[in-house]
């Protein structure tokens, strides 16, 4: 039996087919990829730092290993208003190494339910996508958050691709206020191309088309820039914005990366504002 992780304490965000109405919240939404969390207590730390600073209710996580450390460490240092949910993304037959997850506050926020959907494995060892469907906690519409990692790789664009079509269905199997984000490992102009359609078959806007970093990628002739994180919204986004390192250091090529893409993530927070 797949292990199911409802733990609690941390963050909320909205989103779907229709404006926030006055009496609901904004959604303040942001996805994370954390490398490898928990690689070590400097990383712990800084991670946290970071979540700290978002100012938003709901976070979308990525690359947690250990996930009841990080609702734990959740709970410890931003208070035991926050909840967490996560899923194993590895096949049933392996021992679970990264799960995606979303962090919310309850006090803006109540879950409904969570869904794991196959259909982005293509039938292969690829990530599954998780749904998180939250309703405010004064009443009004339930939004769905789809938290994605595709598949990495400069040449792997096709199975992306395939994962693309895959998400549009997933977006389909409900007509609500939708929010699809996280690590999409969009590498070049063919993903961005399909990220688009994507949006398109949907009818969601993708926010963070503008971005112009979300990543470092260091390589032996430098430290390069990517934009690899993605959110898409049912409506247009009031602000977004890339934080952590990616606001601190900015998006142009250095010579080496810096100290947060070894400390913290590679990838940097995103945040998305819908009123």
């Amino acid at each position: 039996m797949r292990a199911r992780w409802v733990i609690v304490p941390l963050l909320v965000l909205v989103a779907t087919r229709g404006a926030c109405r006055d009496d609901e919240p904004a959604l303040r939404v942001a996805t994370f990829n954390i490398e490898d969390f928990p690689k070590d207590r400097r990383q712990i730390d800084g991670a946290f730092a970071e979540l700290e600073k978002l100012e938003v209710d709901v976070i979308a996580v990525q690359e947690i290993v250990d996930p009841a450390l990080f609702a734990a460490e959740a709970v410890n240092r931003l208070g035991g208003a926050w909840q967490f949910v996560a899923e194993s993304t590895t096949p049933r037959t392996t021992h679970p190494t990264h799960h995606l997850g979303v962090l919310f506050d309850r006090r803006t926020w109540t879950l409904v339910n969570t869904m794991l959907h196959d259909d982005t494995r293509l039938g292969s060892t690829h990530k599954p996508t998780f749904e998180v469907r939250l309703r405010p906690t004064g009443g009004g519409e339930v939004v769905r958050f789809l938290v994605v990692h595709l598949k990495a790789g400069g040449e792997n664009a096709d199975i992306r691709a395939q994962q693309h079509l895959a998400l549009a269905k997933i977006a389909a199997y409900r007509d609500e206020r939708t929010v699809m984000l996280g690590d999409f490992n969009s590498t070049g102009d063919v993903d961005r191309t399909g990220i688009a359609a994507l949006a398109r078959r949907t009818s969601l806007v993708w926010a963070s088309q503008e971005l112009e970093c979300s990543a470092f990628w260091s390589r032996d002739d430098g430290c390069f820039r990517s934009r690899l994180d993605h959110v898409l919204t049912w409506q247009a986004a009031a602000r977004v914005e890339a934080a952590g390192g990616c606001a601190t250091h900015g998006c142009e090529w250095e010579a080496s990366c810096p100290t947060y893409a070894n400390d913290v993530s590679d990838h940097c927070p995103v945040i998305v504002v819908v009123e």
